[in-house]
């Protein structure tokens, strides 16, 4: 974590204890509005499927906590999901046991995911 203090004024007025005490609220405060984002290895996969598909996938996503990244609607629907890395094979499985049809399944790029 790194934070930065500004100081806009460049007086003496607060002394060498008033700035201290200054500082030390800003960054009390700006700890109190932090929010923790977990992150770790994934992978972007580009899963390819038809339109009567996409409502079940969109809800096994939502239920597996996985992360529909983009969605493109053209002949049939594209969707970037995020995986954690090495799940690709699992998710597959996954969907085909849930009958859920991918017709084509493409590995993106890895990348780091923030965990839902």
């Amino acid at each position: 974590m790194l934070i930065i203090v500004i100081r806009y004024f460049g007086g003496i007025l607060l002394g060498t204890g008033g700035l201290v005490r200054a500082y030390s609220e800003s960054l009390q405060e700006a700890i109190k509005k932090t929010q923790i984002i977990e992150k770790c290895e994934g992978e972007e996969v580009l899963l390819k499927l038809e339109y009567g598909e996409f409502e079940k996938l969109k809800y096994y996503c939502e239920k597996a906590k996985i992360n529909i990244a983009d969605v493109k609607y053209l002949e049939n629907i594209e969707c970037k999901v995020e995986i954690l890395e090495n799940h690709l094979e699992q998710l597959l499985k996954e969907l085909e046991q849930k009958n859920i049809k991918i017709m084509e399944n493409k590995l993106i790029c890895k990348k780091f995911i923030t965990l839902l």
